[in-house]
Formats: C-alpha cells, sequence, structure tokens
C-alpha cells in the first residue's frame, strides 16, 4: 500500500490512519476502513487498537514489528508490567489480531478505578511545534493517559478537543483539526501533575520486556514496606503507617481526582496493593504508593521493575509450607469438635447459622481440621428443593401466549416496525430470559414464535410494500432502483424470493396507476 505515512515519533497509531484518511482525501470511513484494514468492521481504538498485522504489512518488509508497534505507538506499555507474562503475550496476538474488547477486559481497563476520558485530548504548544516541523498535526498518546493532565515539555495543562474518546460512530479515525482543536487559555498545574506525568512518560518509554508475576510484585510489596518500617511484629503490613505516608505526600485534591481517595476502606486498593496481588493495580496506583514510601528520594519504573523481577518466588511457597508443618495438639482439636457439633444442633442443625454464631471457630477448623469440618457439615447440609417444581408451566404458557396475540393484533398492520424476529416478540412483553431459558416448557409459546416470527424475506418483502402502498396512494410511478433506496435495501443485499415479490407487484402497481391516470 502506498501513502501510509510514517508514525511520527510517540505518535499513536490511530493517528496515522486518521492522516492518511486526509492525505488520500477520502470523505467516507468505511473507505477508509477498506483500504487500510481490508475490513469494513474494524473499529477506530485510540488506546490499545487491534489488527497492527496489517498495519505493518502496509510498510516495506522487516520495518516495523509487532512489539515496536505496540510498544512505541500504542497505550500498552502502561499497562504490560503489571499483567502475568502469559496475559502480556495474549494481548499482543489479539492486537496483531482482534480481540473483540477482551484487551480492555483482560489488562483490567474496563474496571479501573481511573476516571475514563471523555474527548481526545492535545497541547496547543506541542501543536504549534508539530506544525513547524512536519506541517500538520497529530495526536501524542501521552495526551491520552487517564491520569495525566499535563503536558511534562510545555508545563500546561491538556485540553480537551471536540472529538469523543469513545465515539457512538465507532469506525471513524479523525486527525487534529481546526475545528474540533480550539484555542484555549494556558491553566497552572500543580507539582503532583506534572509528576505523574513525567512517571507515566518513563513507563511508555521502557523498551520491551517479560513482565513480573503477580507472586513478585506481592513479594516487592511486602519487601517495600519493611524497608520503610511499615511492619508490625514480624511480617504483619503496618496500614495505618503507610496511610500517613500517602496522606502526607499527596493532595486529597489529587486523589479524589483520580477516584483514589477512598484509603481506609479494609478492602480498598490500599490495603490491597499490600496483600496478596490476584489482580493487577493501575500505574497511577502504584506510582502513587512508591512515590509515598520513598518520600522524596528519587526512583524511576526501570529500577523498580528490575527489583520487581529479581524477588526470589519460594518466599511465597516456603511460607505456605510451614503453616503445614505445624501441628496442633489432638486435645484442642477434639474440644474444637465438641464445641462445633454442639453448635450446629443448637442452631437447628444448620451449618450457616453455626459458621454466622462463631466464624473465628470454624475458620479454625477450616484452617486444622478441614477434612473432618467438610465431612461433618455435609451430613447437616440441607437438601435441595428446585423452585422449578412449583411452577405451573402451562398455565404461564398459555398467558404468554395470549399476551403475545394481543400484541400481534396491535401490530399487525404496522408496516414501520423493525424485524419481527423472535428476540423482538419476547422483548415485546418483557419476557426474554424466562422464555430464552425455559422455551422447552413453553411448547405454545414455541409454536407461535415459529409461526409469526419474520425471516430476512418476510421482512424486506414487508418494506417494501410499505413503499409500493405509498406510490400507490400517492399515484407515483417509480423505478425499481427508487423502491429499493426508499426501502432501504440494494441488489446486493435483497434475498431471491423479495426479488420475486418486487419484480410482480410493482408490475401490479404500475399497471393500476396507469389505468387511474387514463
Amino acid at each position: 500500500m502506498i501513502n501510509l505515512p510514517m508514525p511520527y515519533p510517540d505518535e499513536l497509531i490511530y493517528s496515522t490512519v486518521a492522516r492518511y484518511k486526509v492525505r488520500a482525501g477520502l470523505m467516507s470511513p468505511k473507505q477508509l476502513l477498506d483500504d487500510v484494514f481490508e475490513d469494513r468492521g474494524v473499529v477506530a481504538t485510540v488506546d490499545l487498537p487491534c489488527h497492527l498485522s496489517k498495519i505493518i504489512g502496509h510498510y516495506p518488509q522487516d520495518t516495523f514489528n509487532l512489539d515496536y508497534i505496540a510498544y512505541q505507538h500504542t497505550l500498552f506499555p502502561l499497562y504490560a508490567p503489571f499483567i502475568p507474562e502469559n496475559r502480556r503475550q495474549e494481548c499482543l496476538r489479539w492486537m496483531a489480531g482482534h480481540s473483540q474488547g477482551a484487551i480492555h477486559l483482560s489488562i483490567g481497563s474496563n474496571a479501573s478505578r481511573l476516571p475514563a476520558l471523555k474527548y481526545i485530548r492535545y497541547c496547543p504548544q506541542c501543536f504549534k511545534e508539530q506544525f513547524k516541523a512536519h506541517g500538520e498535526w497529530y495526536w501524542s498518546r501521552l495526551w491520552q493517559v487517564s491520569g495525566v493532565s499535563c503536558c511534562i515539555k510545555h508545563g500546561i495543562r491538556l485540553k480537551d478537543s471536540l472529538i469523543e474518546f469513545r465515539p457512538t460512530s465507532r469506525h471513524d479515525f479523525i486527525a487534529p483539526n481546526t475545528r474540533d482543536c480550539l484555542v484555549h487559555t494556558q491553566e497552572r498545574i500543580s507539582e503532583d501533575d506534572l509528576f505523574i506525568a513525567v512517571k507515566v512518560a518513563e513507563l511508555l518509554s521502557l523498551g520491551v520486556q517479560a513482565s513480573p508475576s503477580l507472586e513478585q510484585w506481592t513479594v516487592f510489596y511486602r519487601s517495600l514496606a519493611r524497608s520503610h518500617d511499615c511492619i508490625r511484629g514480624s511480617q504483619h503490613i503496618d496500614h495505618q503507617r503507610i496511610l500517613k505516608k500517602v496522606k502526607k505526600r499527596w493532595s486529597l485534591e489529587f486523589l479524589e481526582s483520580n477516584n483514589l481517595s477512598n484509603l481506609e476502606s479494609e478492602t480498598g486498593w490500599l490495603r490491597g496493593i499490600f496483600r496478596k496481588h490476584r489482580k493487577s493495580f493501575s500505574y497511577v496506583e502504584h506510582i502513587v504508593v512508591i512515590a509515598s514510601m520513598f518520600e522524596g528520594e528519587p526512583w524511576t519504573f526501570a529500577e523498580v521493575i528490575d527489583q520487581v523481577k529479581s524477588q526470589p518466588l519460594k518466599q511465597l511457597a516456603d511460607k505456605g509450607k510451614t503453616k503445614n508443618i505445624l501441628k496442633v495438639d489432638i486435645g484442642v482439636i477434639e474440644a474444637n469438635r465438641t464445641v462445633w457439633l454442639k453448635l450446629i444442633q443448637s442452631n437447628k442443625s444448620s451449618v450457616k447459622e453455626a459458621r454466622k454464631a462463631n466464624q473465628a471457630l470454624y475458620a479454625w477448623l477450616y484452617r486444622n481440621d478441614k477434612q473432618w469440618l467438610m465431612n461433618t457439615n455435609k451430613i447437616y447440609h440441607k437438601p435441595h428443593i428446585p423452585k422449578g417444581l412449583i411452577v405451573d408451566w402451562q398455565r404461564r404458557d398459555i398467558e404468554l401466549v395470549k399476551a403475545l396475540i394481543n400484541l400481534d393484533r396491535q401490530t399487525c398492520i404496522d408496516l414501520t416496525l423493525p424485524r419481527k424476529s423472535k428476540k423482538w416478540w419476547v422483548q415485546q412483553i418483557g419476557a426474554v430470559s424466562l422464555i430464552e431459558k425455559n422455551l422447552d416448557k413453553l411448547p405454545v409459546v414455541s409454536r407461535f414464535l415459529d409461526q409469526y416470527s419474520e425471516d430476512i424475506s418476510d421482512y424486506q418483502i414487508r418494506r417494501l410494500s410499505r413503499v409500493l402502498i405509498d406510490n400507490l396512494l400517492k399515484k407515483e410511478s417509480v423505478q425499481r432502483w427508487e423502491i429499493l433506496r426508499l426501502a432501504g435495501l440494494s441488489d446486493e443485499r435483497i434475498t431471491d424470493e423479495s426479488s420475486r415479490f418486487l419484480a410482480k407487484a410493482h408490475n401490479i402497481v404500475n399497471r393500476r396507476i396507469s389505468k387511474v391516470s387514463i
């Protein structure tokens, strides 16, 4: 492919495709997708795009590879160090092909506490320098990072363009322009804003490397707490001392602006990051904690990640083994078993109620006498009574089909409705889940849906009928292509059955209009 621009340093690949659209003079987003991706279903994603293999294939061989594009022209480096290595590799495979949204779920972007961007952002001063150097503007990836609010080069606050970050028109790549990027006054920034931007820029500049495991991140934060005197006793994390460090380092305004102000909760992110890592945390959360612990001492992400990778995994494994080695006196076990049996009997033989009455005893037995506890609880488990047995499905079947028949009477002459598929019928009576999950128990409803649901040809014939009836009432004779256009159809999409109907109906309508005009 010729004329696909070379990406500028730190330019989003989204911006490169958008600049090609401008250079090629394309007005249609679909034509752009045909040219670049040969696929009209590609979504224009700003931060973590897919179909990168198509982009790479348009350049001369060995010019770019997948790792280079992902790490130099997307926001993937912000998440790669904090997810396990196997997930990092899977994300890269998705970016090479297509993920259907799986990549944002996998890295935790969809569930992130950080506020999502509403509009694509820019720095007015950088735009001036870009135009002077290249004769055009482009989107820099640092501007589109959630949590970053300023330009580190010029020290001014980033501005929102009029282009949505997640637009309703999902297939359009839009380059920066004077219509969507208005001139604004410069606003002052805080030291916290600039610090976050600098650290994010460090992350983006990291090269391709394997990711540490979640276990290594767990060990790192435990050692970080120990080295900064945030340990109680021999191994317990002193969360209160960590909380004081975070409050001392960061302003409440900054934490609230990034949805990180919930610091004192037992299940909050700050305590979670010092516990066993079962999920990844965002880059801003890591920056906030590490900067608070170092208390003004210089540090870089390259040093931190090297330190995380150097953490031995045996610490976690050895800790788990020591628990199994410790043996409890048999007399204590027998005593606690007796107490648990009495507790179950006093709570109407309910394991659930007994557990609520003495949670500490249940936890002790679970850790030290699990097999006996599980076997004993099975004896007192109450049998499950399926709720489905008490439903009168025959009556429910009749009630639902009556609602469907009434709906059919109300809508049978309305030719403007969308396709009356099975899904459409059950949605109108508000029983989608009920019918879909129990269709085998609703035979009458099933027969109604089989008989009255429209297939593609039925739906097209109804649309064509509406246009033909309108022409007949207006006494206007129109060509076949006009009928297709008014019905929202084309020669490529119309079925054979619909085409035969149109041919016969069109002749009949034209003859009647001719007789009336004579």
